[in-house]
């Protein structure tokens, strides 16, 4: 059997070695434009922050000799032919183009990022963050600027912010609407740009702008940007304005792409081509709870269904992939911020009638000398007590107690049966009643309130 990978980002190199684990004989061939093995990206704004010296540490060097993978690196795919079952392959290196045949075939190729466009977006000082070598320029702009502009109020962008202004550099964040705005609620959103400006006196949002121009200088160098609420001075711009599905090859040979703009796919990963199967940043699911197509672009969703194509070419009809939540957690340096599930407006869209118990508390007994505030919301159906989703503000401990309800939502339990949840406890580690079943306490004085 001959399997072919196009792309090497964490889904691709996941579904790889999980292939292997499980199939002794299958030819593997991945088919990768980087001239370097796996990275890890979700690490870059780390890096851009200082925490290494380069971004050498979140390169990891696989042993497909040793796995018998056949890894092309430096090759380009050009072309799907579904009916003779092959890809045209092009050497980066010389230009040689080869054909690839396959048995089955995964594409696992990504997304690219979106460049806002305005005058400007080509300047030499305005990046994106995608892959390694964007990080390692942001990098080393930071370490001679003193003034940053970041357009775009997505989670990775806002990483890199708080990196910035926590490296001693103004950085200004300009946002047409709130931040994060399909991931956390408006009040969560607000309340996180109040958290991040006290916590980092360099940081500075303006939400609710809108942006005219990146100026340049004769050289193409970024000197500011100009806004509808004034301009903006500084060294160099990164551009956070979201990322989209990478689907042209599927398009061209014939794939369906769904709704959400990637490649529309079944509980086992296949495409409309029955031997072709997508997974990651350019494939389309189901989300769980509203069951609507999504394209998640989470690393946690990409890396399962990566493990589930392997299983459907290796073991098929042994694991299917249910959908996601789209379940993420985002580190503002020392403030964190998640959500799972559906954020209000979404469980409105999607037909629920939504009852919400929100608290402030503490992650540990308020008489603990480090213990830190909490901020904690549950939303629930009115109707049937199932959770649909929850979002959370503080520190490293709100992760325990998103993945304790999504864990619950995974398997359809209302609140008061995630409500009698057994759970550990120390007061050097969390509090005696968790930040997740106080809100759920208060979600069945609600929701039983309302039964009367």
């Amino acid at each position: 059997m001959k399997v072919v990978y196009i792309g090497h980002g964490s889904s691709g190199w996941t579904s790889a070695t999980t292939l292997r684990a499980w199939d002794r004989n299958a030819e593997i061939t991945i088919i990768d434009k980087k001239n370097y093995d796996a990275y890890h990206p979700c690490a870059m704004p780390y890096a851009i922050g200082g925490l290494w010296e380069d971004e050498s540490p979140l390169i990891e060097s696989l042993n497909y000799d040793m796995m018998k993978i056949n890894f092309l690196r430096r090759h380009e795919a050009l072309k799907i032919d579904r009916q003779n079952k092959k890809v045209s392959v092009k050497n980066l290196a010389n230009n040689e183009v080869i054909d690839v045949e396959y048995d089955y075939l995964v594409i696992c190729i990504g997304s690219k990022a979106k460049f806002p466009p305005i005058p400007g977006a080509d300047g030499k000082n305005v990046h994106a963050l995608k892959w390694i070598e964007d990080s390692a320029k942001i990098r080393e702009a930071a370490a001679k600027a003193s003034k940053a502009v970041v357009l775009g109020a997505s989670a990775i962008g806002l990483e890199v912010a708080t990196e910035l202004a926590h490296r001693g550099i103004e950085t200004v964040v300009l946002a047409r609407s709130r931040i994060m705005r399909l991931l956390i609620d408006p009040d969560y959103a607000n309340e996180t740009v109040k958290l991040l400006e006290e916590k980092l006196p360099k940081l500075k949002f303006v939400i609710g702008v809108g942006i005219n121009e990146i100026v340049l200088d004769e050289n193409g160098i970024a000197t500011k940007v100009t806004t509808d609420q004034g301009d903006f001075d500084c060294d160099f711009v990164v551009a956070a304005t979201g990322i989209r599905p990478e689907v042209t090859l599927a398009q061209e040979a014939g794939l369906k792409i769904g709704e959400s703009g990637a490649i529309v796919t079944d509980e086992e990963l296949k495409t409309s081509d029955p031997n072709i199967l997508a997974v990651g940043d350019c494939a389309e699911t189901t989300h769980l709870i509203s069951k609507q197509p999504i394209n998640s672009a989470i690393a946690t969703c990409c890396v399962r269904m990566a493990r589930v194509a392997a299983m459907t070419i290796a073991k098929p009809g042994t694991l299917k992939f249910p959908g996601t939540m789209n379940n993420f957690i985002v580190p503002f340096i020392d403030l964190k911020v998640g959500s799972v599930g559906l954020i209000k407006k979404a469980a409105e869209d999607a037909g629920f009638e939504v009852v919400i118990a929100k608290i402030k508390t503490h992650n540990k007994p308020p008489y603990m000398p480090d213990a830190e505030e909490l901020y904690f919301k549950i939303l629930a159906d009115k109707n049937t007590g199932k959770i649909l989703g929850a979002q959370a503000i503080g520190p490293d401990s709100i992760t325990d107690n998103l993945n304790i309800i999504s864990l619950g939502m995974q398997n359809e339990m209302t609140f008061l049966e995630l409500l009698q949840s057994d759970l550990c406890y120390a007061p050097a580690v969390n509090e005696t009643i968790y930040p997740v079943t106080q809100a759920l306490e208060m979600i069945s004085r609600k929701m039983l309130r309302r039964k009367k």
